[in-house]
């Protein structure tokens, strides 16, 4: 059986300012770096077999920082990009809501539905997600492997993983060096753990950490 910790990167300028990134190449902020290292202490004693990461440079610092313990290079997979937004990329919802009102709103509350340019279609995505946790599962039959990638990413792997419809899309999210855990065998999938935050709060449950830079 394959254990596989989804991991979303740690947070960047834009993602504390609210906008949509799509595929721009912005690097994790301060805090971001000091989230994942938090992360990567976490996961010092998992036992890695292989660090993946998506092409994008917030997620390869993240794979990166995750790596570093268990003395393993990260290996790029293209399959767990971000989705392609790139008609939204550096608008915040309330922008895009005033540019794109009616695809909003089907972006709000039916994302799989919306067919429009420059936004990757729920079809494409899905397909790449599964062609992705394939390509692994294959690769790695066993053992434990960490993929450093995003939040719509996660959340989809998830459905798919679990045979839950994409309807559901909306009822799920995932933070900043958030942690997911699925156990893939044969004949099924094992969620083990979804969205784990407790590596970044105190005793307290608060969460900690530096200003952003």
């Amino acid at each position: 059986m394959t254990r596989l910790y989804l991991l979303r990167h740690g947070s960047t300028k834009s993602n504390r300012a609210g906008r949509y990134m799509g595929r721009s190449e912005e690097g994790l902020s301060g805090d971001g770096r000091w989230q994942v290292r938090q992360l990567a202490q976490r996961l010092a004693s998992s036992e890695l077999s292989a660090v993946y990461s998506s092409p994008l440079q917030r997620t390869k610092e993240t794979a990166q920082i995750v790596a570093q313990p268990h003395h393993l290079n990260i290996e790029i997979v293209p399959e767990f990009n971000e989705l392609n937004l790139s008609r939204w990329a550096g608008l915040t919802a309330t922008e895009i809501a005033a540019q794109d009102p009616e695809a909003w709103d089907i972006w709000c509350t039916n994302p799989r539905s919306l067919s429009i340019s420059g936004i990757e279609s729920f079809v494409e995505l899905q397909s790449r997600i599964q062609k992705g946790l394939e390509q692994i599962t294959t690769n790695h039959p066993r053992g434990n492997i960490a993929v450093a990638t995003h939040d719509g990413i996660i959340r989809i792997a998830v459905l798919l993983a679990l045979g839950i419809s994409l309807d559901n899309y909306r009822a799920i999210t995932v933070s900043n060096a958030g942690m997911t855990i699925l156990d893939i065998g044969s004949a099924r999938a094992y969620l083990r753990a979804y969205n784990d935050t407790g590596h970044l709060e105190d005793a307290l449950g608060e969460q900690k950490g530096p200003a952003d830079q």
